[in-house]
């Protein structure tokens, strides 16, 4: 059994309620075990002996609907994967960890809108890119950013979701630490 982490875009903001206990249940009836989930923004862990995250990825996706009534993004990651992301931030260097954020991409983005976005950095608001991620760094905080999540999305045109560092760095010392 393998462990991953799966994060739902758009949960429990904007009218979209899922009940943590709910996503639990959900990814037990799909057939995952030892799930834990954390903070009420659709984060959970998960075991698993299925290693195609895409089928993962999509039997949470048509479960979710099921139970909130609408399509949701999903982004399974592996432990590895996981790991990757965390093991430094490389925007760290500009400041408090709480201005540290972390975009998780449902593909790979094309590389003139990699380009894109970057050419959208100012002195507040930073990123730097990863495969599948985008690391950020918000000066005067993600809530007063323009170039938040649904930005994001727009200059890359893929699905994504956004967790602060502190979430990120949790869910992967959960991952890895409990047993159970």
């Amino acid at each position: 059994m393998a462990t991953f982490f799966v994060f739902l875009r758009g949960v429990n903001v904007g009218g979209v309620v899922l009940k943590m206990e709910d996503l639990r249940k959900l990814l037990e009836y799909i057939g995952f075990t030892k799930v834990r989930t954390y903070i009420q923004s659709g984060n959970a862990i998960f075991e698993s002996g299925e290693a195609n995250k895409r089928r993962m990825e999509a039997e949470i996706a048509f479960e979710t609907k099921a139970v909130v009534g609408r399509d949701i993004p999903v982004f399974v990651l592996s432990r590895e994967e996981l790991g990757a992301i965390v093991a430094e931030h490389p925007l760290a260097i500009l400041g408090s960890e709480d201005k540290l954020y972390v975009t998780l991409l449902s593909q790979e983005p094309e590389a003139e809108d990699r380009e894109n976005l970057m050419g959208t950095m100012n002195d507040v608001d930073r990123h730097a890119m990863g495969k599948r991620v985008v690391y950020s760094y918000y000066g005067e905080g993600y809530g007063n950013s323009k170039r938040s999540n649904n930005f994001i999305e727009k200059m890359l045109k893929v699905n994504a979701t956004t967790r602060n560092w502190a979430t990120m760095t949790k869910l992967y010392e959960l991952g890895t630490n409990a047993k159970g």
